[in-house]
């Protein structure tokens, strides 16, 4: 587990730092237990630290794109494929990661995925994980506080970069 993430304020804000860090403690765990030959992002979030992992661990990367949003906005109560996986990781121990699990749905449908295109062995792992979510084979933390990454903090509106409307709401009432 990554140490250093109390609960008490309702909210976390990473660094790319603490990204990095969480990156080398999970290829390491990733490489003495699985070795895998290919690893999947899950986009959107979840294509950062498995790029980031995929590089560490020097195996191919793939990105797949599940989601119940288009252009942030939920539409679906279910994850679709909206990007489906490739068939490259048939015969291959693949590794899916994602930023978080919070039902985990996500993760159990790019499992699925890979199986169907017939993935040899299926692993997964995520930054962080929600406590009663679906548990990753691997991951950094659990919380129930809100996680903000830092490729996701500022957004542009209006030409100027500005915190995320809904990350600015909840630090206000935190305060």
């Amino acid at each position: 587990m990554f140490e250093g993430y109390a609960d008490q304020s309702g909210l976390i804000r990473l660094s790319w730092d603490d990204i990095m860090q969480m990156c080398k403690q999970l290829a390491k765990e990733i490489k003495e237990d699985f070795d895998p030959e290919v690893v999947v992002g899950i986009a959107k979030g979840g294509v950062i630290p498995a790029t980031i992992i995929a590089s560490m661990l020097r195996v191919e990367f793939y990105p797949i794109r599940l989601s119940r949003r288009i252009r942030e906005r939920l539409i679906r109560q279910v994850p679709e494929v909206i990007v489906p996986l490739t068939e490259d990781v048939e015969g291959k121990r693949t590794l899916i990661v994602d930023e978080m699990s919070v039902t985990g749905e996500t993760l159990k449908m790019a499992v699925s995925e890979a199986k169907r295109k017939g993935a040899k062995r299926v692993k997964t792992a995520t930054l962080y994980v929600h406590p009663d979510s679906f548990r990753p084979t691997w991951y950094c933390f659990e919380t129930e506080s809100l996680v903000i990454p830092p490729w996701d903090f500022e957004v542009l509106d209006g030409g100027e970069f500005v915190i995320r409307p809904e990350y600015l709401s909840k630090m206000e009432r935190l305060e």
